[in-house]
């Protein structure tokens, strides 16, 4: 007689002797589609945050002598440094750029007035970071 509460072969608890034999062993996939998962989420982070490339305007000494209306500290990583020049080049606004991380005066300009990116130095005004509205404000605010 055969105990009821022990799992008997070919039962849903305890495979037939020959399916025990038959079974194929898995690898991995669990972390090699975690890893594809991966890859694809860079691939797609990098193909959506490109964006055209933009003259950089470096302040030379020639530069400064001319006055540009706006001299910008910023750095190469910084997404609102690259909207700050497009929205430059876009409306002809003289200016010219510090990098605040590579360069002895934009580490020295950034120490003295940074709080975040990219700070904009207009005439005798300075503003942190790039709003339209209030770069537009600061402009027409310059004594001509």
């Amino acid at each position: 007689m055969t105990d009821p509460n022990k799992p008997q072969p070919g039962t849903a608890n305890q495979p037939a002797e020959n399916e025990q034999n038959t079974k194929v062993k898995k690898g991995p996939t669990g972390k090699k589609s975690g890893l594809l998962i991966v890859i694809l989420l860079f691939l797609a982070l990098v193909i959506f945050s490109r964006h055209e490339a933009i003259n950089t305007i470096k302040c030379t000494p020639e530069i400064i002598a001319q006055k540009p209306d706006v001299i910008m500290l910023g750095a190469w990583w910084c997404k609102y440094c690259y909207r700050a020049k497009e929205y430059f080049q876009r409306n002809n606004i003289h200016y010219c750029e510090y990098d605040m991380e590579n360069t002895a005066t934009g580490i020295q300009l950034y120490q003295k007035h940074g709080g975040g990116l990219p700070v904009l130095l207009i005439g005798k005004y300075q503003l942190n970071g790039f709003d339209e509205q209030r770069l537009e404000t600061a402009l027409s605010l310059l004594e001509k």
